[in-house]
């Protein structure tokens, strides 16, 4: 298979796991309200640990959805054939990469720091641990993936794909082009 069409299937790939992502926050979130009112009272002290958790949920849905919508950018981008596609390719999967791992920082588990056994049973319903399995394969899925992508755009048919220049005379040079190289694989 030629690299640019592999290349475009990383990144959606990277995409998608990044819409489950952001998929799995939305459910929470959906039912967070319900879950903080049925496992109440709360201490002040957790009170605060849910209002955080909340802000950090609320982030890492925005920030999942917001890499979803980069990558898959960065997907049509791909089979775009100019000399500067590889270029703008790569730096945008590098701010992904650099996302993510601030992602990793800024996320709901990192502020799920109870003080006793008593209080991390009282909130862990807050945060399913399933949530915390999902996020780990989204994030070092789409890491793997980016650098993949990377990797195959930087190879020399890659390269010859996107120096190739068109037919001048043509109206439009869209992102049908790269759907011809098939047959060359």
């Amino acid at each position: 298979m030629h690299p640019v069409r592999v290349a475009y299937w990383l990144v959606m790939a990277g995409a998608g796991l990044q819409l489950g992502q952001a998929g799995a926050a939305a459910w929470l979130l959906l039912r967070y309200d319900g879950v903080v009112e049925r496992l109440g009272p709360w201490s002040r002290i957790e009170a605060m640990l849910i209002e955080t958790v909340y802000v950090h949920l609320l982030g890492a849905f925005v920030l999942a959805a917001g890499l979803c919508v980069l990558l898959s950018g960065a997907a049509m981008a791909v089979p775009r054939r100019s000399p500067y596609t590889r270029g703008v390719v790569g730096w945008v999967l590098l701010l992904v990469v650099l996302a993510l791992l601030l992602g990793v920082v800024y996320s709901p588990d990192s502020v799920l720091l109870p003080d006793n056994q008593r209080q991390l049973d009282h909130l862990q319903p807050l945060l399913p641990l399933w949530y915390t399995a999902v996020q780990g394969i989204a994030v070092i899925g789409a890491i793997g993936l980016s650098v993949l992508a990377v990797l195959r755009l930087a190879r020399e048919e890659a390269g010859e794909y996107y120096h190739r220049r068109h037919d001048p005379t043509a109206t439009w040079r869209g992102f049908t082009s790269w759907l011809d190289m098939r047959f060359q694989d």
